[in-house]
C-alpha cells in the first residue's frame, strides 16, 4: 500500500475520534453512496488527492495536493449542532496543518441544516504526523 493511500483514512479516524467525544451518537461515513443521511447528526468525509512534487525520473510520488471535504447534517432546532461540528472538524485539520479554504457556514432545507467545509494542503512522503 503506497503512503498516500493512508492519508483519508487517518484523517478520519482522528477526526471522528475527536467528534464522538462531544457527540457520542454521530453517524460519520466515508461512502458516498449513503450522502442523504438517515441518521442525525452526520458527517460524510472525503479526501481527494492530486500528485505534485515529482522526481526527475517520475517514477515515485513524493508529496501530494491533499483536498479534504466535510459534510454535515442535523435535524436540531437550530443550526449549533451543525455549525459546531463543522467548527471542530476545522480545529482537527488545523491540528493537521490544514489550511481550511471554506469556513463552517450553514444553510436549512425540509427541516434539515446542512454545512461543509473544504481545507487543503501538500503532503510529503516524510509528513508523519499525517503519513502513519
Amino acid at each position: 500500500m503506497s503512503w498516500y493511500s493512508k492519508i483519508e483514512a487517518t484523517l478520519f479516524t482522528q477526526i471522528q475520534y475527536m467528534l464522538k467525544k462531544k457527540y457520542p451518537k454521530l453517524n460519520c461515513v466515508t461512502n458516498n453512496s449513503n450522502i442523504t443521511p438517515s441518521k442525525f447528526p452526520t458527517m460524510y468525509f472525503h479526501e481527494e488527492q492530486e500528485e505534485v512534487g515529482q522526481d526527475l525520473t517520475n517514477e515515485t510520488v513524493n508529496a501530494v495536493n491533499s483536498t479534504v471535504y466535510v459534510k454535515v447534517w442535523s435535524n436540531t432546532t437550530d443550526s449549533r449542532e451543525c455549525r459546531d461540528i463543522l467548527d471542530l472538524a476545522s480545529e482537527e485539520l488545523k491540528r493537521f496543518r490544514y489550511n481550511v479554504k471554506t469556513l463552517p457556514s450553514t444553510t436549512i432545507n425540509n427541516k434539515v441544516y446542512y454545512g461543509e467545509i473544504m481545507a487543503r494542503r501538500i503532503v510529503g512522503d516524510s509528513d508523519r504526523d499525517v503519513v502513519k
